[in-house]
């Protein structure tokens, strides 16, 4: 008997320092993380600004999409992660939030910010996919600036769309939005935010690996060094963009699906802690999609880093620029 009150008071004492350990996580480190996201958001946008608006980058259309794309970054961390930071730790609430009014509108921008943004990265893969085309193929005209306007419009407009569930399948209710049809507003989520996207990334990239080989196979021996290097930086800088957003966006997706699966199973204290410090703790990674871009340039493209140097030596007072 003694022995099995003693088991139990163990067990007790690890599930309790279990739950103290996971608290004491998120209060002083998972609780903080919109902050360093939005700081290091800003960094990367005031960098990107920098470089893409150079005249050496400015009329290069995958540059227009990256910046469009850096420009939807900060809104999203300033009006999605920067309200978190504020609830959180000093209970301050956006006043829209709470609105009824203003409730279904606020629910749709929260889910069209982040999908824009991933949009706007997928529209720049498939302007470097069109840039390798041949010069016969009717795609490459997808590459000219002038085709920029139009096909940001139409990126605009797919989010838009892909947003609605925001409007449509949400009430408002006294206490706030209230989703009305849970099981499809999670399946759109999961196959609109999660699936397409990455997959739509993956296939414009492999097409552009073809592309960029048989390209190198017509070009035979002639400046093979200098093609094969330029290459080799463009396929990586693809390959780094897509692999990093879909190692964010899947944990968020697995927490996601395994929080609204297992919403009415019975769980203990223990378990309802892991499960709220994981899921927040993926949460906000989600939204190191919205500053990741910058840093995953100045480590991946030598044509950035030059650039964006050089801007940085224009700033300088002319003194500065000599030295």
């Amino acid at each position: 008997m003694s022995m099995n009150v003693s088991t139990t008071n163990i067990t007790s004492t690890q599930v309790s320092n279990t739950i103290v350990i996971l608290n004491l996580l998120m209060n002083q480190f998972v609780n903080y993380l919109p902050l360093i996201f939005i700081i290091l958001g800003f960094i990367g946008f005031i960098g990107n600004a920098l470089t893409f608006l150079q005249f050496e980058l400015r009329s290069n259309t995958c540059c227009i999409y990256s910046l469009c794309g850096s420009i939807v970054d900060i809104i999203s961390l300033f009006y999605n992660v920067l309200p978190l930071y504020l609830n959180t730790i000093y209970k301050i609430y956006i006043p829209w939030i709470n609105m009824s009014s203003l409730c279904k509108f606020h629910i749709f921008i929260v889910v069209f910010l982040p999908h824009l943004s991933i949009n706007f990265l997928l529209m720049s893969i498939i302007d470097r996919y069109a840039s390798t085309c041949k010069l016969t193929s009717s795609i490459r005209h997808l590459s000219k600036i002038k085709m920029v306007p139009y096909l940001s419009g139409i990126t605009v407009i797919f989010s838009c769309l892909a947003s609605l569930r925001g409007i449509i399948l949400y009430e408002n209710t006294s206490s706030g939005c209230i989703v009305t049809y849970p099981l499809l507003n999670n399946i759109l989520y999961i196959v609109l935010n999660c699936v397409m996207q990455p997959v739509a990334m993956l296939i414009f990239v492999v097409l552009t690996f073809q592309n960029v080989q048989q390209s190198r196979q017509r070009a035979g021996g002639t400046n093979t060094t200098y093609l094969h290097h330029s290459r080799k930086q463009f396929i990586t800088m693809i390959f780094t963009q897509v692999i990093v957003t879909a190692s964010i966006l899947l944990p968020w997706a697995i927490m996601y699906m395994y929080n609204n699966i297992s919403a009415n199973i019975t769980k203990t204290s223990e378990q309802q802690t892991i499960i709220n410090f994981v899921y927040w703790l993926t949460n906000y990674w989600f939204y190191l999609n919205n500053v990741k871009s910058f840093y995953l340039s100045i480590l991946t493209s030598r044509l950035f880093r030059q650039t964006f140097l050089k801007a940085l030596i224009r700033l300088l007072p002319h003194d500065c620029k000599y030295q």
